[in-house]
C-alpha cells in the first residue's frame, strides 16, 4: 500500500528511498531530494483502512462513495496542520520545507533527523527510564509544546 521503493514525487524532485513507519492516517518515508543530493523524509496522507493504492500508477482511491467526505476532511486537516507546523519555528521541532498534491492525495516534505525513535531508545534501555532520563527527554518536547500553544 505504500510508494515503492525508487519512485519519484514532483517529477524527478524527490525518491522514496524506504518507508520510516505507518499509522492511521499516514505514511512517512525516509526520501531523497535529488537536486541537493539531501536526505529528507516525506509524510503521506493515507487513512489505511479507507484508502487504496494502484500499484501501477501509485495513484490513492477511497474505497467507497460514502466514505469520500470523510477521507476529504481529514487530507484538509492534513494540509492545514503541515501548514500550520510550516510557520512554527523552535529548535525542538521539525521543520516543514514544502507541501504538496499529488496521487489524488497530499504529502508534507520535513528535515531529516537521523537517529532513532523512542521505541528503539527504550528497547536499547531494558524497557525502563528512570526520572532524570525522562525528564532529560521530555523538557524540550515540552518547551516546544509550550511556544506553539
Amino acid at each position: 500500500m505504500n510508494l515503492k521503493k525508487d519512485s519519484f514525487l514532483q517529477g524527478k524532485k524527490y525518491q522514496i528511498v524506504k518507508v520510516s513507519g505507518q499509522g492511521g492516517f499516514g505514511i512517512t518515508y525516509r526520501a531523497k531530494q535529488v537536486a541537493l543530493n539531501r536526505r529528507v523524509a516525506i509524510k503521506e496522507f493515507f487513512m489505511k483502512t479507507l484508502c487504496n493504492r494502484d500499484d501501477a500508477t501509485s495513484q490513492v482511491t477511497v474505497g467507497s462513495a460514502g466514505s469520500l467526505e470523510t477521507v476529504e476532511k481529514f487530507r484538509q486537516k492534513f494540509i492545514k496542520e503541515a501548514l500550520n507546523i510550516s510557520e512554527f519555528n523552535h529548535p525542538n521541532s521539525i521543520r516543514i520545507d514544502y507541501v504538496f498534491e499529488e496521487n489524488d492525495t497530499a504529502y508534507y516534505v520535513m528535515e531529516y533527523i537521523n537517529g532513532i525513535n523512542l521505541k528503539e531508545f527504550l528497547n536499547n534501555s531494558g524497557g525502563r527510564l528512570d526520572e532524570a532520563t525522562v525528564l532529560g527527554l521530555m523538557k524540550p518536547v515540552f518547551e516546544s509544546l509550550f511556544q506553539i500553544h
